[in-house]
């Protein structure tokens, strides 16, 4: 654990910097300095002392003695001084986490398990046609006999965008110029929300995809798609398996295995 992260921790754990401060026997103004990285002086005493006192990296690798539980900053807390209802707390949550653990592994070893069997079955068709399919995984939709059970294999490009989204964004905001001078400015909220990113950072390909669906006969506009289209590049596929069941008006609905969706 980085030892910022770790003093940061330890802040909120204490109540405050003046209480962690006399822990590690710096003044609160020191300790404030320090986390908003303004300390004019090497940090290497004050990080091996928030290591020494709120067991950073070497501490947390050290097994707890009996009679004993390590809390959120890595200190040794005797079990007879802690609460109750925290003794509770903990061992419904290492519960609840150890079977969802549990579960995920076994989700994963039956997606596992299942793209083997299909590709397995794949190459037994084949084999029929003396046909080698190479390892081919693209889409493709298995149904049982009476269509009551069917099973698809999706396989889904990992679209990114290059530095020619930028150029794209220029010759767009040159159109709405154009187009909104004096005029409605919820043209040009609806395009901004196209480019805007989510909390990582990252830009969603569709909303900016659609924009090429839109019929606008204007050359500045068609140069912006065209920047757009070649701004496109795959970074990888992803591939997705459905299970899905016909109900009794024969539509199909797919076989919830997304834990969410359950």
């Amino acid at each position: 654990m980085e030892w910022l992260t770790l003093l940061r921790k330890a802040v909120r754990a204490e109540g405050g910097q003046a209480a962690v401060g006399r822990k590690l026997g710096y003044s609160p103004a020191t300790i404030s300095l320090a986390l908003n990285g303004n300390y004019n002086g090497g940090t290497e005493a004050i990080e091996r002392k928030v290591l020494e006192i709120y067991g950073g990296k070497t501490m947390q690798d050290k097994p707890v003695p009996e009679g004993y539980m390590r809390n959120g900053v890595g200190n040794l807390v005797p079990i007879d001084a802690i609460k109750e209802i925290d003794l509770v707390r903990d061992g419904f949550v290492r519960q609840v986490a150890t079977k969802a653990k549990e579960f995920s592994a076994s989700l994963h070893a039956y997606k596992e398990g299942m793209a083997g069997d299909i590709q397995a079955f794949l190459e037994m068709s084949a084999e029929k046609y003396g046909a080698d399919l190479g390892g081919a995984r693209g889409n493709l939709t298995l149904t049982c006999f009476d269509g009551q059970y069917k099973v698809m294999r999706c396989v889904a490009d990992r679209l990114e965008f290059n530095e020619q989204l930028h150029a794209a964004k220029a010759l767009i905001d040159q159109c709405l110029r154009e187009w909104t001078f004096g005029g409605d400015s919820r043209v040009r909220a609806l395009i901004d929300q196209a480019f805007q990113v989510d909390k990582k950072g990252r830009i969603n390909t569709k909303r900016i995809l659609a924009l090429r669906q839109l019929k606008i006969e204007d050359a500045t506009w068609q140069r912006a798609m065209e920047a757009i289209g070649d701004a496109v590049t795959i970074t990888g596929s992803s591939t997705y398996y459905r299970v899905y069941e016909r109900d009794e008006k024969g539509e199909y609905q797919q076989i919830a295995l997304d834990f969410s969706a359950v």
